[in-house]
């Protein structure tokens, strides 16, 4: 006779029934699982590599006089290992800037304003969070100063144009009747006060520009193959829990077989010999054929 399945609200309180019996199991896989994952942490190799990501957010007024000049992502690379920076990392850090500078590496990623910066060696995180600090500080302190090094092209045009100047005047004073030295003077009076605007603009543009960097990566550590901390203990609460409830599934559906009554065996039927039934039959068509 056929035995209906169970309903599954059956199955579902029996499978919850053994979690609760065998509750340690997943626990004792979940405890295990995060040793093993903070562990492989431990012991892994001492390369290390830890990484970052910055932008840098500059509002600034346009010029009254001339062409807009703002640092660019590429001048905040330069800066990112400048000295004075470098020199901030290694006295928060305790390390030499001179071993300290080949491990620090800034670049500007393909097509993006970002700037990716990458520290190897020992102690890489602690390393990568001093340098975020110190390269957040530098932004907010040296972007005039970075300004006034792009437009100090318009700084030399004004001393040479006050040089001129002074040139001229000197030459019309001597000859203060000669129209030639008198145009002179008015183009190099004129050529300085263009020049004067241009310098005195970006001067203004300088102080009065804001510069922010801001994360768009934290600071966080590349292990050798092993992941992240806080990524080795999801997997290792995942992987102890997958295996906890299905070890206390299991080790429930090994009890219970063992548990179940034996089922008895059909009673092997009792073979028929046909031989008698068929030799006298043969016989009695023999003595009718006599």
């Amino acid at each position: 006779m056929r035995r209906d399945a169970p309903p599954p609200a059956a199955g579902l309180t029996r499978d919850l029934d053994a979690l609760r019996r065998y509750l340690w199991l997943p626990i004792a896989s979940l405890a295990i699982a995060i040793v093993a994952a903070l562990l492989i942490g431990a012991v892994r190799p001492g390369g290390e590599e830890a990484r970052f990501r910055m932008n840098v957010m500059v509002e600034a007024t346009p010029p009254l006089f001339g062409p807009a000049v703002l640092p660019s992502p590429l001048d905040y690379v330069r800066l990112a290992t400048d000295d004075p920076v470098i020199d901030d990392v290694a006295e928060s850090t305790g390390v030499s800037a001179e071993s300290l500078r080949p491990r620090l590496r800034a670049e500007l990623r393909p097509q993006s304003p970002e700037i990716e910066f990458r520290v190897t060696g020992a102690h890489a995180l602690t390393v990568a969070r001093e340098w975020h600090d110190a390269f957040d500080a530098a932004v907010a302190e040296r972007s005039p100063d970075l300004q006034r090094e792009l437009t100090q092209p318009y700084a030399r045009q004004l001393d040479e144009a006050r040089a001129q100047l002074y040139r001229a005047a000197a030459a019309s004073g001597t000859r203060p009747d000669d129209p030639v030295a008198q145009q002179q003077l008015a183009a190099a009076l004129a050529n300085y006060e263009t020049a004067e605007k241009l310098s005195q603009s970006y001067e203004v543009v300088a102080r009065t520009m804001t510069a922010t960097a801001f994360s768009v990566v934290a600071p966080h550590e590349r292990g050798a193959g092993t992941g992240s901390t806080a990524g080795r203990l999801a997997a290792a609460v995942a992987i102890g829990l997958i295996a906890g409830v299905a070890g206390a599934l299991m080790l429930d559906y090994v009890v219970r077989l063992r548990r179940a009554p034996a089922v008895p065996s059909a009673p092997a039927r009792e073979l028929l010999d046909a031989r008698p039934a068929l030799r006298r039959r043969w016989e009695h068509r023999s003595g009718s054929v006599r």
